[in-house]
């Protein structure tokens, strides 16, 4: 699983984010050793609406369909700031 989740953030997740036009992207490794497995993406937008064209695009979508088996939940959290 930690393979897959890896598989999907590196080689989906990333791309999305920067074929949608985030300034940057970083991506969190999986963890399982506790048998609670964690990874994250954080991103960089100038702006907002760019960011929720993204969320709201066919190719994020299918990219949640897929997790979906892997993981219990999507937490997706914005901070904004001037």
């Amino acid at each position: 699983m930690e393979n897959q989740l890896r598989e999907l953030g590196r080689n989906v997740l990333v791309p999305v984010n920067k074929d949608a036009g985030c300034v940057s992207v970083y991506f969190l490794e999986p963890n399982i050793e506790n048998n609670n497995p964690l990874f994250g993406v954080v991103s960089v937008w100038n702006e907002k609406e760019t960011m929720d064209a993204m969320t709201s695009s066919e190719k994020y979508g299918a990219l949640l369909r897929d997790l979906r088996p892997l993981v219990n939940s999507v937490i997706d959290k914005l901070y904004l700031t001037e």
